[in-house]
C-alpha cells in the first residue's frame, strides 16, 4: 500500500491496521469499530487467485441479523473523499460503502456475513446497475407481500395465494387464470 496513513471512516477515526481477511486478501481494519477497508487492487489480486465464483448459500439468518448501520457519510481512508453507499440486498440488511478509488468499507461483521453465504467474491458487483435493480425489485416484492398480508390477514389464504403464484409463474396459460380471477 501507499506510504500514507489511512484513517478509519467511522468513530474517532483512528489509524487503520493492516490485516488479512482471507488467503491473499490484505485489508485494513479499524481497531475501534472492527470494520475493514479493502483496496480495489488488493481485492482484484485476491479475486484473480480464486479459481471460480462460489455458489450462493441460502439466507439462514446469519447475514440478516446485522442491522442497517448509521446513515452518516463516510470518508475514504485513501483519499478523504465521501464514499457512496449501496444496499447489498439478497437477504442482507446492510449497506456497504465504496470509494471513488474502488475500495470498499465493510462495517464489523459484514465481511463474515458475506463470506458465510459466499457473496464475498461478488462485492464488486454490489455497485452495478443490474445488482441494484435486482435489490430494488426484491424490496418491492417484500413490500407487496407485506401489504397483502396486512389486507388479507388470513394466513391460510395467504399461503394458498403464494402457492398459486408459484404454480402459475411458468404456466403456459396463466393469463387466462388471471383473467378468470379478475371477473366479478
Amino acid at each position: 500500500m501507499k506510504d500514507i496513513e489511512m484513517k478509519s471512516p467511522v468513530g474517532r477515526r483512528p489509524l487503520l491496521e493492516e490485516t488479512t481477511l482471507d488467503e491473499g486478501l490484505v485489508a485494513y481494519s479499524c481497531p475501534e469499530s472492527g470494520g475493514v477497508y479493502i483496496t480495489l487492487q488488493s481485492y482484484w489480486d485476491w479475486l484473480k487467485m480464486r479459481p471460480e465464483r462460489l455458489e450462493h448459500l441460502p439466507d439462514l439468518g446469519q447475514g440478516s441479523c446485522l442491522l442497517e448501520d448509521d446513515t452518516k457519510a463516510k470518508l475514504c481512508p485513501e483519499t478523504g473523499s465521501i464514499m457512496i453507499r449501496c444496499r447489498v440486498g439478497h437477504g442482507f440488511k446492510f449497506y456497504i460503502d465504496r470509494s471513488r478509488t474502488g475500495g470498499v468499507w465493510l462495517d464489523s461483521g459484514e465481511w463474515d456475513a458475506l463470506r458465510e453465504r459466499n457473496f464475498h467474491d461478488e462485492i464488486h458487483l454490489v455497485f452495478t446497475k443490474p445488482w441494484q435493480s435486482d435489490v430494488r425489485a426484491q424490496r418491492a416484492e417484500r413490500m407487496s407481500e407485506k401489504m397483502l398480508h396486512e389486507k388479507v390477514g388470513d394466513d391460510v389464504l395467504l399461503a394458498d395465494i403464494q402457492s398459486l403464484k408459484e404454480r402459475l409463474r411458468e404456466h403456459a396459460h396463466r393469463d387466462y387464470v388471471f383473467a378468470y380471477l379478475e371477473e366479478r
